[in-house]
């Protein structure tokens, strides 16, 4: 639509006043010096005599954005929009902004609503005329973060705020909101699933010593998956790449300090090292994960474990490829992956692969700390791990597991 001076587009009107382009555009010319009533009547009259129902569309969704700058009209607002949809109800701009219009009126179970039915609309390959402040499908994500948080969906809003905060295509409103919301409902933190003695009875699979641990000390439970597929084993050797901090959210304090293993661990992080010395009895590595040569550290050819977690996922990937898997095997295999952040680069599906290829048996899938961040994939060496208790342990599907639900036999 080309863009005229309001004289220009008087002039357009005055010649033919039914037609519906020439009224559009003359309520872009008076909304853009302010004048809000006469922007809405002309767009009103472009809905109205158009015969395109995209541009309708478009024409009611600037009828909206006016009546929402006039302010205390959010009704009005609302019930155009509706209007707008009903002309193009696979678009997504007129749900974004109904979405938005509901967050501001802090109605949350419809702003929910409308987000989670925009995210299931595909983007538009046609353009509007107009920039109508649609900011792309993140925004209905963003409005289902905020919105999840007050009808008591605390799980789903962090795990949302923390998938968008790792974007890098958001507008800096979203992120700066995004990133306070974060820090105001303390979704950074990570929230371990402590599994204690008195579940000791409840666990997927039965091991020695299992009514004796008083807690466990990693983020999801996978040291407990660690000691279920070895049965308890005391004195086994670990690799531990991206140990982090000693014993909070560790996955081998507990396999140290009670069953008596013993292993290398390694972190990029000088600070973490220093501090793991002084508390741990495992040898502890200062280097970059990706860079090692590990077959000068790997002593045997058996290990009972090898964790994987490195920040970003695709450093745990590189990680995972310098491994010499032909002279060293591992009974058991925790790989973070962080598929929750990481759809579109395919780390989960290329170590999957790539451990397959070694021989290596996917036991579980999509292991999260709440119902929607699956992060870790759990293997073992078939041959170094008892079969009937693979068969046990197997669970393989899209779904996201909660980690406690898993371990604890309620999935």
């Amino acid at each position: 639509m080309l863009k005229t001076t309001l004289p220009e587009s008087l002039g357009a009107f005055i010649h033919d006043p039914k037609n519906p382009i020439y009224n559009y555009t003359l309520g872009a010319r008076y909304e853009e010096q302010g004048q809000l009533a006469a922007a809405i009547s002309y767009y009103l009259r472009s809905a109205e005599f158009s015969l395109d129902p995209l541009l309708s569309y478009e024409a009611l969704i600037r009828v909206a954005l006016c009546t929402e700058k006039q302010g205390d009209r959010n009704f009005h607002t609302k019930t155009i929009l509706l209007r707008a949809i009903s002309f193009m109800p696979t678009r997504p701009e007129a749900v974004y902004h109904l979405s938005r219009s509901f967050e501001i009126t802090k109605e949350w179970l419809e702003c929910y609503t409308w987000a989670c039915m925009g995210e299931t609309l595909q983007e538009p390959t046609v353009k509007l005329f107009s920039d109508v402040g649609y900011p792309g499908s993140y925004g209905f994500t963003y409005h289902r973060a905020i919105s999840a948080w007050w009808i008591g969906q605390a799980d789903e809003s962090i795990h949302y705020l923390r998938v968008l905060y790792k974007r890098t295509d958001m507008a800096d409103y979203f992120y700066q909101s995004v990133f306070q919301n974060i820090i105001n409902i303390q979704g950074t933190p990570k929230h371990p699933i402590i599994i204690t003695s008195e579940d000791a009875p409840n666990l997927r699979a039965q091991f020695p010593g299992a009514g004796q641990i008083e807690r466990n000390y990693s983020q999801c439970g996978q040291d407990m998956f660690v000691l279920m597929m070895t049965k308890g084993m005391e004195q086994g050797r670990f690799l531990e790449i991206g140990c982090d901090h000693p014993t909070k959210f560790s996955n081998t304090f507990l396999l140290e300090s009670q069953f008596r293993w013993e292993g290398i661990s390694i972190d990029v992080d000088v600070m973490k090292i220093d501090e793991f010395r002084k508390t741990r009895k495992s040898i502890v590595i200062n280097a970059d994960a990706t860079k090692i040569d590990y077959s000068t550290i790997l002593e045997h050819s058996k290990y009972d474990y090898l964790q994987i977690d490195c920040e970003p996922a695709l450093n745990s990937f590189i990680a995972l490829q310098r491994i010499p898997f032909h002279d060293h095997r591992f009974a058991v295999i925790t790989f973070e992956h962080d598929h929750y952040v990481d759809r579109n680069t395919q780390i989960q599906s290329s170590a999957q692969k790539y451990l397959e290829s070694f021989g290596y048996v996917l036991v579980v899938n999509n292991i999260a700390e709440d119902r929607y961040s699956a992060f870790e994939d759990w293997y073992v060496h078939p041959e170094l791990v008892d079969p009937e208790l693979v068969k046990r342990m197997k669970c393989i599907s899209p779904d996201t597991k909660k980690a406690d639900d898993y371990i604890l036999n309620r999935i």
